[in-house]
């Protein structure tokens, strides 16, 4: 049985509603369909919803950082010793560390 195809829309979306929807709920159900519903994305619909994640680990939202982060933890096994409640220069050395293994993904698509 082939697993549906998710729409390239509906990943921008739902990184969209996870970052910008005024209720806290929605924020929270997005990230939760981002991390569990990627298992049916292709190749390039999974680069897609990484990078906007790792994007998303820069977000002035501390809420943001954290959902992010929880969706790339639940879909890579990784953290990358990212704290989203670091400082930013803090942030900044784990935020290369995943920069770096998205560009390595990258690579081997």
């Amino acid at each position: 049985m082939r697993s549906p195809r998710v729409r390239p829309e509906r990943i921008i979306a739902a990184v969209d509603n996870m970052r910008n929807d005024g209720n806290p709920l929605f924020r929270d159900k997005a990230a939760c369909a981002l991390a569990n519903d990627q298992i049916h994305l292709n190749d390039d619909q999974r680069l897609r919803l990484y990078e906007r994640l790792v994007e998303a680990l820069r977000d002035e939202k501390l809420q943001m950082r954290q959902i992010a982060l929880k969706a790339l933890q639940i879909q890579t096994g990784q953290t990358k010793n990212f704290d989203p409640a670091a400082p930013p220069q803090v942030r900044e050395a784990a935020l290369q560390e995943w920069t770096r293994w998205l560009d390595a993904y990258r690579s081997h698509l």
